[in-house]
């Protein structure tokens, strides 16, 4: 009986514990399946339309980084609510390194103090992965206009108040933001425009519907160079290598006004830290390539130099801290 007892245990012993290794075994062949990655293209919502400037620079990247990685890279314009319906698709994808968000200081920090309510929490649910370009901004106006200095635009702002109009990329860019800071520096009543990306805004500005509006120098110097803008002034402490005749703001009699954007990579939270240290590798040798420097010079935005992700993290974090209370004192809110 004793050892009948003892053979049953055996026998449940081996039932339970075979399977057990079996599946040991084949762990390691998960692991390498899961090291597979990527295996298929990548999607990088871009959550403006096409032709902005957070755009042109997604799209300089693309290409350097699909080579990198052996697979496509492909951009997905999903513009609206100032780039919060693209990058909330991000926020709820599967963190598998197959879908992420190329997008800007709006979507990250500013839209947080500006909208009652978002549908993502950009701490929580995204995981930051690169970052790319600073962006400076450009007040510019109609050629048609006539205005070439900083006192003449205010001159003419201030003769009609609420008469004008400028216009952005959407509520809650950086556009939006920066054209308000101003107005409220110059004490200027200027009425807001919110337009769905930087093509139709800039389309609006040139046909002179618009007094005046800003934009990054991607968007704005082919403009300027074909004669349809204007520019004013820089919004940077020193004059620009692509508009070396433009005054910056402290120049053209409004001091301290600084307004910049910046772009950078995320992807959803949860992806597995090896993921995001390929793709923030990726990214950097990207930016390293000669001809991609070369394109992002001419589009008149500021590399930022290679960083790890947890550089990324600590200097976005610092962004977050920043402009959240800066935005919110500003008493404008969006539903």
């Amino acid at each position: 009986m004793h050892e009948n007892h003892r053979s049953r245990r055996a026998l449940l012993q081996a039932a339970v514990f075979s399977p057990l290794a079996s599946l040991a075994a084949l762990a390691p062949a998960a692991a390498r399946a899961q090291g597979a990655w990527p295996s298929q293209q990548i999607r990088l919502v871009v959550p403006f339309p096409a032709g902005g400037n957070t755009d042109i620079v997604a799209r300089i990247l693309a290409k350097t980084m699909a080579s990198d990685l052996g697979q496509a890279v492909v951009i997905d314009n999903k513009g609206g609510a100032g780039g919060n319906i693209g990058v909330d698709l991000v926020a709820k994808a599967a963190p598998d390194g197959y879908t992420l968000a190329y997008s800007t200081l709006s979507t990250y920090a500013l839209n947080v103090g500006l909208y009652r309510r978002l549908p993502y929490d950009p701490v929580k649910d995204l995981a930051p992965v690169a970052l790319t370009v600073e962006v400076p901004l450009v007040l510019v106006v109609p050629a048609s206009s006539g205005i070439r200095t900083l006192p003449e635009l205010l001159r003419q702002l201030k003769s009609q108040p609420g008469k004008f109009n400028y216009g952005s990329a959407g509520n809650g860019t950086s556009s939006h933001i920066a054209c308000h800071l101003f107005t409220r520096m110059t004490e200027t009543e200027v009425q807001h425009v919110p337009y769905k990306g930087t093509a139709p805004a800039m389309t609006d500005l040139m046909a002179g519907t618009l007094a005046f509006g800003m934009d990054a120098p991607s968007v704005v110097v082919p403009l300027i160079q074909a004669g349809r803008l204007n520019a004013i002034a820089v919004a940077v402490p020193k004059r620009m290598k692509v508009l070396p005749d433009v005054p910056t703001f402290d120049e053209a009699g409004l001091k301290g006004f600084r307004a910049y954007s910046w772009n950078a990579l995320w992807a959803p939270a949860g992806t597995p830290a090896t993921l995001l240290d390929r793709l923030n590798a990726a990214v950097n040798a990207a930016m390293a390539d000669r001809a991609n420097a070369r394109q992002i010079e001419e589009a008149g935005v500021v590399p930022f130099a290679p960083m790890s992700r947890a550089q990324v993290e600590a200097f976005m974090k610092k962004e977050y801290e920043t402009w959240v209370p800066l935005v919110r004192a500003m008493k404008v809110t969006l539903d």
